[in-house]
């Protein structure tokens, strides 16, 4: 929850209507213009990124450039386009800060019960947290109930070990 209000807090911010859309469309295009140059400068600020990074920024930078070719103002694009535009962006931001686990990453969901899908954000780590924590569980369930007839506590058996 938290995440995906960061989120959307970051799209607000990075598309805010006090400068107009096409103005922040196109600082966005030529912030990763700058960049692009300076990664492909032999001596250029970003020396230090090995190949396998610089393909990853690159990529990221052609689905930027592919979103936002002939696009003026944010609304052009279709609500999982600016996901995959957000998402490249947070994509060059990690790898700029070579900081991948604090990457958000947004997507397109249905919620259970609805017929409205939004836009769900998380951060790589918590996204790999939620994983291994599914991981773990292996949906096993347990019978829990009172230690001993007096006893304040509780406790938990796998459903298979009984009583």
């Amino acid at each position: 929850m938290k995440a995906s209000m960061l989120a959307a807090a970051f799209l607000l911010v990075v598309f805010s209507a006090s400068v107009p859309a096409a103005g922040r469309l196109a600082e966005i295009r030529l912030q990763q213009e700058e960049i692009r140059r300076q990664t492909e400068d032999s001596d250029g600020r970003y020396v230090r990124f090995d190949k396998g990074e610089l393909a990853k920024l690159r990529t990221a930078q052609d689905s930027v450039f592919a979103l936002l070719d002939g696009v003026s103002e944010l609304s052009e694009l279709r609500p999982s386009q600016q996901v995959d535009l957000f998402n490249a962006l947070e994509t060059v931001k990690a790898v700029l800060a070579a900081n991948d686990a604090d990457r958000q990453l947004c997507w397109r969901e249905q919620r259970l019960g609805s017929h409205r899908i939004e836009t769900v954000c998380a951060t790589v780590a918590e996204r790999q947290q939620i994983r291994e924590g599914g991981q773990e569980w292996h949906g096993e369930p347990s019978i829990c109930g009172s230690a001993s007839a007096g006893a304040t506590s509780q406790s938990c058996l796998p459903a298979r070990g009984g009583f």
